[in-house]
């Protein structure tokens, strides 16, 4: 196999190269690392899960656990990768892999950036954990010029695969001379569906990227301080494998960011004056949040059936309800039957008519035909007897 479904994907004016590809199958794994290997990648970026609805959308192509039985070797390419480390942030995953060819003994560490909460033909749910995820591969380096173009995919490389490229591609356009007064996305897309076909599949995905540029215009997305940064509201713990949160001894860590606070449920009492001053109202707050339990619900509802307004459903009123549903069935089917019954009632008519028709024009067509046969013999012995003459 010399093939391998990927393109090389340019930006003008900025120093930035993708290559973007489907999620490698089974019979293209070994090739997928031997172009890593070839191109000098630093950064794997992969926006599916190995199997999403029930379906395989790509193969396990990188070991997640240290052990000796989970480095993989693919003698084909004699190429190896083992397991170095990982980091669970909740709504992605950092590894740490170590891949090396067979021949020269030469390694290299490549970082693999799984986004573990990215629905097929769908969108993240909200910017700020993308803009996170974006910040801390630009900080790992796996971006940078003086490596190889990252490689990014998802199940066929084109739909989030394209949405990844083109937010970062209009953020690195915005630092630019000319991207200081305005970028134009649409135009953008355009340039990189030059290189690959089909980039950004749904629209949902596109009003994304506006979303994720004006995010990034009102916060401090690069910022390298935590508090910096909007809160994440918990979005991220949602939909989080359990595969990726395994880890194994001291060599796997957990940095998952901490749960926000609690909500604060107590409200201002409108009226103040039952309170003596402002203490019994913070302890009071206080109290109510310290307390787990949810508040009552309201008493129920007692109809008054003395008000003419207020509906009261008895059980005459379902068996009447009933009574006219099936009388209306009934209707409908009485209706039915009648006009099958005059459309059968026409056909017969016109069955009889085309018999009466064919008992008439049959006898008048041959007679016809026997007055042409006997009107051109007389007309030939008339024309011979003229020409004897």
């Amino acid at each position: 196999m010399s093939y391998i479904n990927a393109n090389l994907v340019k930006v003008c004016n900025c120093e930035r190269q993708y290559i973007l590809t489907q999620g490698p199958l089974e019979n293209s794994t070994s090739h997928f690392w031997l172009m890593v290997w070839e191109q000098n990648t630093k950064a794997i970026i992969m926006l599916n899960k190995v199997i999403e609805k029930r379906k395989l959308k790509c193969h396990q192509y990188w070991p997640k656990k240290k052990r000796n039985s989970d480095t993989f070797i693919w003698n084909d390419v004699n190429l190896s990768v083992e397991f170095i480390s990982k980091i669970n942030h909740g709504f992605y995953v950092h590894s740490v892999l170590k891949l090396s060819d067979l021949d020269s003994g030469e390694s290299r560490e490549i970082y693999h950036f799984h986004y573990t909460d990215w629905p097929d033909f769908g969108v993240p749910k909200t910017p700020t954990t993308f803009l996170r995820f974006l910040r801390n591969i630009r900080h790992s380096g796996g971006l940078d010029p003086s490596h190889g173009p990252a490689v990014i995919h998802c199940s066929a490389g084109i739909g989030r695969s394209g949405t990844f490229c083109l937010i970062d591609y209009c953020l690195l356009k915005m630092n630019t001379p000319e991207g200081l007064n305005y970028v134009h996305i649409r135009t953008l897309l355009v340039e990189m569906r030059k290189c690959r076909l089909g980039l950004v599949q749904a629209s949902e995905q596109l009003r994304f990227v506006y979303q994720s540029v004006l995010e990034a215009l009102d916060s401090n997305w690069e910022a390298n301080n935590e508090d910096d940064l909007p809160s994440l509201d918990g979005a991220f713990l949602n939909n989080v494998s359990e595969s990726d949160c395994e880890s194994s001894g001291s060599e796997l860590s957990s940095e998952a960011p901490p749960l926000p606070p609690p909500r604060m449920e107590s409200l201002r009492p409108q009226d103040e004056d039952n309170y003596e001053d402002e203490e019994s109202l913070v302890s009071e707050s206080d109290s109510d949040e310290n307390e787990s339990t949810p508040p009552p619900l309201p008493p129920p509802r007692e109809l008054d059936l003395t008000k003419p307004n207020e509906y009261v459903e008895t059980k005459n009123t379902k068996e009447e309800r009933n009574k006219n549903k099936v009388e209306g069935e009934a209707e409908k089917i009485k209706i039915m039957a009648d006009k099958l019954l005059m459309m059968k009632r026409k056909q017969k008519e016109q069955e009889n008519w085309e018999q009466i028709k064919r008992s008439w024009l049959y006898p008048l067509r041959n007679i016809g035909i026997g007055v042409l046969a006997l009107s051109g013999g007389v007309i030939m012995i008339a024309y011979l007897m003229n020409f004897k003459k």
